[in-house]
């Protein structure tokens, strides 16, 4: 598989510490190694995980799951890269689709819909406030409402969470999500 690990890349080792003082307690969660970062606090991991949730139940799993694995790159997370969320394998995805992903605008494998949402996720993730209005409007050409709204809180869940794993190095590949 490749995957470009490129734009923001990681800029060295995060608070292992962490690592230690968060094995303790339960198993790992449906979102892998955050479960490591939300037991620090107690009750915050309940509180959490029905949250984190609820953004795959208003959206196409492919669809996101593209774009989660986009931002994993993009940020040069190699352990959330290599994580597959099996609702999005079960809907369609494939390793064709994974391994095409830095090709996304003009591999055959991807709709027009789901590269206008690789592009939108992209752009979420290098300069949020650049999102234009006309890209926000070709990605909704697809959706409805309510999913173009649940898709968006999505990537800033994928981007959020990702950059907290690096800063904190509590990334661990051998999980699956949601």
């Amino acid at each position: 598989m490749t995957i470009d690990f490129c734009v923001l890349g990681s800029y060295g080792r995060g608070m292992s510490w962490l690592g230690a003082v968060a094995e303790a307690g339960a198993s790992e969660s449906s979102f892998g190694s955050l479960q490591r970062v939300t037991r620090l606090r107690p009750g915050l991991d309940d509180l959490l995980q029905p949250f984190l949730a609820e953004a795959w139940v208003g959206s196409d799993p492919v669809v996101l799951e593209l774009c989660r694995l986009r931002i994993a790159a993009l940020h040069g997370d190699r352990g959330d890269a290599a994580r597959r969320t099996p609702a999005a394998v079960a809907a369609g995805l494939t390793e064709e689709m994974v391994e095409a992903l830095p090709r996304y605008p003009s591999a055959d494998c991807f709709t027009d819909h789901q590269r206008r949402c690789i592009a939108y996720a992209e752009q979420y993730v290098i300069d949020v406030h650049g999102i234009t209005d006309a890209q926000a409007d070709r990605v909704r050409e697809g959706m409805s409402d309510a999913e173009f709204v649940a898709f968006t809180v999505a990537l800033g869940q994928f981007d959020g969470f990702g950059r907290l794993r690096l800063a904190l190095a509590v990334d661990d590949a051998e999980h699956d999500i949601a």
